[in-house]
Order: structure tokens, then sequence, then C-alpha cells
């Protein structure tokens, strides 16, 4: 049985968790109806952004629109990632305004906001319209995770003429080098129009993966010895796979490198009749990667408008990808490493 002291007790603690329940609702309420972005005009005028510069440290990026394409312009207007652009300019505009912080200049530095500092970790972006009007002009800081919110972070942001510092919160995607802002898919193709690769090394060393048709999910290893057999359809598979996702991690002019003279070659053959010739140089520390294209079947054959033969000598003729190593890896595999150690050195099927 509850005496009246175990009573009181009781009622005196449930009134200070209801308390602290009204307390908690009236603290979000009054932080869900104080939150505000700290760039209330930028939504509106985020379709009139034309250009993008963006200084970090000693790097300059200049991003442009041209007609419905962001091209790098530091990249020979290489194609932007427009999708990474858009997240910027929208990043920008959804910042929420958490509080102000300092307005003291001799505190910037602490924050990655000090100016004309090389060293500085500060991100200055402008963004401009197609007449060069300014819209918005910040230095982006230090940033740390949010403490709510899953993947947003907090960032120390200041406008360039304001010493007043504020403490914001969203999502902006980084790159501080003009490569880094570049459309890195290489291929743009899709896995299912991938019939054979065929693997020519520079001492005379190759090897061929097929499949009859679409429908084929395997590719199978050709001209295996009798009694050869195949350790693992992964690693075979694995090279259209590879193929059809390569990236660059930068992209130079091809009249700015010179390349050696016995690349790796990988040649690609699609079911609409395509032929991609891709000769991998490694060098300098670095993969380079080398494109072109050509029709194997008869004058009159026609490529889709997507993935068509005129597209893809357009978008490779003037250019050398450096691509990751683990994707050269991955497409520059030998023989040996496919089938079973113990299998015999007989000469190939035919």
């Amino acid at each position: 049985m509850i005496n009246a002291k175990m009573l009181g007790i009781l009622v005196v603690a449930s009134a200070v968790a209801l308390a602290g329940v009204f307390y908690s609702q009236r603290s979000q309420q009054r932080t869900a109806a104080g939150v505000v972005t700290h760039f209330p005009e930028l939504m509106d005028q985020a379709n009139q952004v034309a250009k993008v510069e963006i200084e970090a440290g000693a790097a300059a990026i200049t991003l442009v629109k041209r007609e419905s394409q962001w091209t790098v312009e530091q990249k020979g207007d290489y194609p932007a990632s427009s999708s990474k652009v858009r997240s910027l300019i929208l990043g920008l505009a959804e910042l929420k305004r958490i509080e102000p912080k300092t307005n003291n200049p001799e505190l910037y530095a602490k924050l990655g906001l000090a100016d004309n500092d090389p060293q500085s970790k500060s991100m200055l972006i402008r963004l401009e319209d197609q007449n060069e009007s300014e819209i918005l002009a910040v230095l982006i800081g230090k940033q740390k995770p949010a403490r709510v919110g899953g993947n947003r972070d907090q960032y120390y942001v200041r406008a360039p003429a304001d010493p007043q510092v504020w403490l914001t919160e969203g999502k902006l995607p980084s790159g501080r080098a003009p490569a880094a802002w570049i459309d890195s898919r290489v291929l743009r193709s899709g896995g299912d129009n991938i019939q054979s690769v065929e693997i020519v090394h520079a001492d005379g060393e190759h090897l061929k993966i097929r499949r009859k048709d679409k429908t084929e999910n395997d590719f199978a290893l050709m001209e295996l010895a009798a009694g050869e057999e195949v350790e693992s359809n992964y690693p075979i598979n694995n090279i259209p796979r590879t193929l059809t996702s390569l990236t660059a991690d930068d992209v130079i002019p091809v009249d700015k490198v010179q390349l050696g003279a016995e690349p790796i070659r990988v040649l690609v053959d699609t079911f609409d009749g395509v032929r991609i010739n891709i000769a991998l140089f490694k060098q300098d520390g670095k993969i380079y990667a080398r494109l072109t294209a050509a029709n194997t079947t008869n004058k009159d054959s026609s490529a889709s408008e997507t993935d068509g033969l005129s597209v893809l000598k357009a978008r490779w003729r003037d250019w050398v990808y450096v691509i990751p190593e683990h994707q050269y890896d991955a497409v520059t595999i030998k023989k040996a490493d496919l089938v079973k150690a113990d299998g015999p050195t007989s000469d190939p099927k035919t």
C-alpha cells in the first residue's frame, strides 16, 4: 500500500517529468520557429546563376553555364558535373542560420575565415548571372558535423564585406581543385550493351571475354586450353562492369600530355556495332586512358543517339583521362589470374 509520503513523492516526480516534456516541446517549437535560411533570396535566384567562381587557397575554379551545360573553365571548358554544381547552389540557398559568432577579424583564422591567406581552409564562392552581375558572395570557413540531422554539417560563414561570422547548417559539396568539379563519367554506357572485351598487353599476351546475347549475365573466357577451368566468374564479369562505370579523376587536353608508345589496349565491342579502343598508359605515377571509337558494321549502320559513334568521337576526341588505379587493375587482368593454377599448358583450343 502506498502511504501519504510515497504518494507525495510520486506526485512531485510526475510534475517534474511533465514540466520537462513541456519545456522540451516548447524549446523545439521555438527552435523550429526561429530557423531561417541564411540567404533567403537565393532560392528564387537559383535558376539565374550562370557562373560560379571558387577561390580555395591558391586554387581558382570557374564554372560557367554554356547553354544547358556547365563547364570547368580551368579544364578547357570540359563538362562539369551539373548535379554537383546544382547541389552547391541549392546547398547555399538552403543553409540554415544557427547563431551569430564573432565579428573580430583577429579570430577569423581560428574559424578558417582568414583573409588573403593561401594556407587558409576557407572557400570564397561567388555566384553571378549571365550579365556577370553578382548574386552572392560568401566565405565558407571550417565545418563540423551537425549535432542532429544525419549527413548535415555546420559551417562558419561570413560575407566578404561584413565582419560578422555566422554558424550555419546544411550540406555543401566539397571540391578545392578544378578536377573535383568535372563530369567524371567516361563511358556513360549501359553494361547490357557490351558484347565482348579483348585485352592486349604490351608483351603480346591477350585474353578475350564474350557473351552471345544481352540475356546472358556471365561473360565467358575464350580460348581456354583443354582441361583449363575458370577459377571464378567474378573477376571476368568485373571487367565489363568496371568499363561501364569507368570514371576520371582528371582530364587533360590531348596536346598537353606525352604518352608512351606501348599501351595496354582494351577493345570493347558493343551489340550495336561500335568498337571502343581504350589505350591505357601507366606512367608518372598516374594511369592515363585515351579513348577512340569506330564502326564495326557496314557504313549504312547507325548507332543510338545516346551512345552513337559520332557522340563518342566528339566526347573523347580532345581528351586524355586520368583514371583510378583500381579500375586499371580490374581491366588489365591476365589470363593466369583467371584460370586455376593447376591447369594444363597445352595449346589453346580454337
